[in-house]
């Protein structure tokens, strides 16, 4: 009992060889590999009118490729006035042309295509991305200083004024004080404008730093699944008798167990954030990897930051809440001695943080702390502004991990004294 690296080894064996343990991995890996996936499944006709003519089809995954081999005339152009102008004067002048989505299912749905030549025969793959990029600017334009005033005089003075116009209200909405504004202000100094065009939207790595957060649901469901159970065996084994009576008790075993659980599930995170990601940029393509999150994302975030860099941290950050996760799970189970009892409060917790992911902001410290929960900092999102305050000032992503392992050395105390001195019976 005193050779805990025996122990460890002997729990993470025993782990392993769970047959429901790789039949969750599978499961979840395959679900999140087909994520992406299905972001180039079915096809995109255009209906044949007198404006458009023949009919055209696509396949998604076609318009997909053409993007990242052929990113139009506005790869690496600066988002300045000239471009802004261009775009208005483009989708002013459009005409819209009705178009249908058909699934597996042989279902139809329309939506809208813009066409920019109302003269052109038929609308090309070429003309669809290229529209689609001048779509993207326009709508990012729009939401920021209104429909009224996307106009053919409109600057890029406007629309950054309109920006930092928006970053300011938004400082505001979250309550912050002048201090943490100034904070800010002085970041948002080193963002580069105008920005420069890269990449083209929902690319690999935007679809990546976006979707990871199901990445971490899936790492707490598969913790639920592995870890449930792995305290309760040993009354389920009718070993427990004979460990309390061991001479060294039950503290080594603990130990090891909880190592062992914590491997288990921080293995476990690789595989299924490994899996999203390779999803992403093997379909999507790396191709906005260097472009500004304010860019294909967020226009009001204070920082630069670019697409790349975010999904980096964010798949960080969920490999650091897969042993948050673990201890959770592991110490739910010796608080309700037994598996299913634990996995059916583990889903309650989930169900909880999906259901409740904001707080009132009246309760400002009790809301930042509860954004700060593994389940909860991606569903509010990684560009809230409040800042956290320990010895200096800690964006939420940079104040999370330290939170979380004190949450960790908390759960691994409570779980040794439970497992300690609470009998299985």
């Amino acid at each position: 009992m005193r050779d805990l690296g025996t122990l460890y080894s002997f729990e993470l064996k025993k782990l392993c060889q769970r047959k429901m343990l790789w039949i969750a991995l599978a499961i979840l890996t395959a679900a999140l590999v087909f994520l992406p996936a299905s972001q180039v499944m079915g096809k995109l006709v255009v209906s044949a009118d007198a404006t458009v003519g023949e009919a055209q089809v696509w396949s998604h995954y076609d318009i997909v490729q053409h993007q990242r081999t052929d990113p139009a005339a506005l790869e690496g152009r600066p988002l300045d006035t000239d471009l802004l102008q261009e775009a208005v004067e483009k989708l002013g002048l459009i005409s819209r042309t009705t178009v249908a989505v058909i699934g597996d299912d042989s279902a139809e749905s329309s939506v809208t295509v813009r066409q920019a030549d109302p003269d052109q025969p038929g609308l090309t793959l070429d003309g669809y991305v290229v529209q689609g990029q001048y779509g993207d600017i326009y709508n990012t334009v729009w939401s920021m200083v209104g429909e009224e005033n996307v106009t053919e005089d409109l600057t890029a003075d406007d629309y950054y004024a309109a920006v930092d116009d928006a970053r300011a209200r938004g400082y505001r909405h979250w309550g912050l004080t002048e201090d943490e504004i100034a904070w800010w202000a002085e970041r948002a100094e080193k963002i580069e404008t105008p920005l420069t065009m890269t990449g083209y939207p929902d690319g690999g790595w935007t679809s990546l730093a976006e979707t990871a957060y199901v990445g971490d649901l899936f790492i707490f469901l598969f913790s639920i699944v592995a870890l449930s159970g792995l305290f309760p065996m040993e009354r389920q084994r009718r070993t427990d008798a004979l460990i309390q009576c061991a001479r060294n008790g039950k503290t080594p075993l603990c130990a090891a167990k909880l190592l062992a659980g914590l491997t288990v599930s921080f293995c476990g995170s690789v595989v299924i954030l490994g899996a999203i990601a390779a999803g992403c940029l093997l379909l999507l393509g790396p191709e906005d990897a260097a472009a500004a999150v304010q860019q294909l994302m967020d226009p009001t975030w204070g920082a630069p930051l670019t697409v790349r860099q975010l999904a980096l941290t964010i798949c960080g950050i969920y490999l650091a809440a897969s042993l948050v996760h673990a201890a959770f799970v592991m110490t739910v189970s010796l608080c309700t001695k037994g598996g299913t009892a634990a996995m059916a409060v583990c889903f309650g917790a989930m169900l909880l943080f999906i259901m409740v992911p904001v707080l009132p902001l009246s309760h400002p410290r009790l809301s930042q702390l509860w954004s700060l929960l593994p389940a909860v900092l991606g569903a509010t999102g990684f560009f809230e502004p409040r800042l956290v305050h320990l010895g200096g000032y800690l964006t939420s992503v940079q104040a999370a991990p330290l939170f979380w392992l004190a949450l960790i050395l908390v759960l691994a105390v409570l779980a040794w004294a439970l497992h300690r001195r609470v009998p299985n019976k």
